[in-house]
């Protein structure tokens, strides 16, 4: 730098306040020929004042703002630029956006970026309910008293589906691994009516009209059965190597791998069981009164805030039977000091439950806000064993089972239901998510149901049941059994009489 410049660089740089610097920068600006001034702006059109946030952060906060983001929007922002494309699809950012949206179960040991691009195509496909590939299965499923798909005959857990055969005077179950197309039909030796069936990820297990309880282990290809008092059971639930069903006052637990069944009584009235799928430990919750055991059988009256409370009790084995290794005592969840109720069938049919997650059970119930407006909720315990409270969609009719399809993560609840068909003739599919509810909870978790996408069936696609895990929703119709599902990989082979249809 020449010596002359430098004693005028050094004294503009001398002055500390903006005005001063700021006075001395427009003098000099005036005193400039239209040659220098051209110069400036050339120099000055170079200068940018935007700054990358994103780039400028660590790439752990970039992973942190990813779970805020929808994975559609996840997507759309990778088309930014080069460096947001490089940040958004990076592993740990695309990992902990899944995590966030599907459970920390969904992703796999050692995913490749290749698989968890293939999931959250998949899981945004879920969310809009479209599927990648519709195929249709032929049956001849029985209705019940109502007219209505009896969800009792079918059921859906990580990609089986078992149903009872009406065809066959309900003597067989058809049971179908959707994933791998392997498909078998299961029968007693002296061909015994079924009456319901529950499948999990190794068991599929089915009463029938005799007492029994048959069940078949897949993977061992073995069979063992027990007896049940009976078939009026209120909660039915195939988990791992368990089987569980709980009556009004006592539950009935039976391994698959002792061959083992023991009961317990526990007292009226059980609103909620949770079978452990392998350890031989259960939970229940019960309705007591807030002083003593003793309680009115159950759907006597209405059950108030101030006289009622649940009764949360974990059992285990100990010397060859069941005891109570935890109790704890809590106050209705809800926070309004009003009545709520079971929700119950007539007498000679079985109780409507509720199965939100894998191994486990709740009973419906309801809470009367106002002479017109009823809350239907069921309850759900988390790890720690905090009940949760599901409140139902208001727009979800009572006979109308809705589906979680992420309940085998245990992830937030990506729920499929149908609206009340009272007052329209066309069939609604509601997608929404659960988010948490605090206004009405007291001691408790709360979720709420916010839809966020509905789908108008074809008038020829009459449906009122919905059944479903993260890669396939199952729709059982009058004379077939719809299957959507989300992979694009999926190619279904071997199944007898399916066909891929166009919905």
């Amino acid at each position: 730098m020449a010596s002359p410049m430098q004693p005028i660089l050094e004294s503009f740089m001398a002055l500390r306040d903006n005005s001063s610097r700021r006075a001395v920068l427009n003098e000099i600006i005036d005193n400039l020929s239209p040659y220098e001034i051209r110069e400036v702006k050339s120099r000055v059109e170079t200068v940018t004042f935007q700054c990358d946030l994103l780039d400028k952060l660590p790439l752990e906060i970039v992973a942190m703002v990813a779970e805020y983001l929808d994975l559609v929007d996840l997507i759309l922002l990778q088309r930014v630029s080069k460096r947001w494309r490089q940040l958004l699809s990076s592993t740990i950012v695309v990992t902990s956006a899944i995590r966030h949206h599907m459970g920390k179960n969904a992703i796999k040991l050692d995913s490749s970026p290749t698989y968890l691009n293939a999931l959250i195509r998949k899981r945004i496909r879920a969310e809009r309910g479209l599927p990648a590939v519709v195929a249709t299965i032929p049956n001849n499923l029985p209705l019940n008293s109502y007219d209505d798909l009896n969800r009792d005959i079918i059921s859906c857990f990580n990609g089986v589906c078992a149903w009872i055969e009406e065809s066959t005077d309900r003597t067989t179950i058809f049971m179908v691994h959707l994933p791998t197309g392997k498909n078998r039909t299961l029968t007693t030796a002296n061909r015994e009516e079924f009456t319901h069936v529950e499948v999990s990820d190794t068991l599929i297990s089915a009463t029938s009209v005799r007492g029994y309880c048959h069940v078949w282990n897949m993977p061992k290809e073995q069979y063992k059965s027990f007896r049940i008092p009976s078939l009026q059971f209120v909660h039915f639930i195939t988990i791992g190597s368990k089987v569980a069903l709980s009556y009004a006052d006592f539950v009935v637990h039976f391994c698959f791998d002792s061959g083992v069944a023991r009961s317990i009584e526990i007292g009226l009235f059980i609103v909620f069981l949770s079978v452990h799928p392998e350890e031989d430990e259960f939970s229940v919750l019960c309705i007591r009164k807030r002083y003593g055991d003793n309680i009115e059988p159950w759907g006597s009256d209405a059950l108030l805030y101030e006289d009622r409370c649940l009764r949360l009790q974990k059992f285990s084995i100990h010397e060859n039977k069941f005891v109570c290794i935890w109790r704890k005592f809590r106050g209705l969840p809800l926070k309004v000091e009003d009545s709520w109720e079971i929700q119950r069938e007539a007498e000679n049919v079985t109780p409507y439950r509720e199965c939100l997650r894998p191994g486990e059970s709740s009973a419906l119930m309801t809470h009367c806000l106002t002479e017109a407006f009823v809350n239907m909720f069921s309850l759900s315990l988390d790890a720690d064993g905090r009940i949760a409270v599901h409140f139902h969609p208001r727009q979800l009719d009572f006979k109308n089972h809705l589906a979680n399809l992420d309940y085998s993560a245990r992830g937030p609840g990506l729920i499929y239901c149908f609206e009340d068909l009272k007052f329209s003739t066309d069939t609604k599919l509601c997608i929404g998510y659960e988010f948490p509810e605090l206004s009405h909870v007291y001691h408790a978790k709360g979720y709420q149901f916010k839809s966020k996408h509905t789908v108008v069936f074809p008038n020829n696609r009459p449906c009122t049941s919905i059944l479903g895990d993260g890669d396939f929703v199952i729709f059982p119709s009058d004379n077939k059994v719809w299957i959507w599902c989300f992979d694009e990989a999926w190619l279904p082979s071997g199944i007898p009489d399916m066909r891929i249809a166009t919905w």
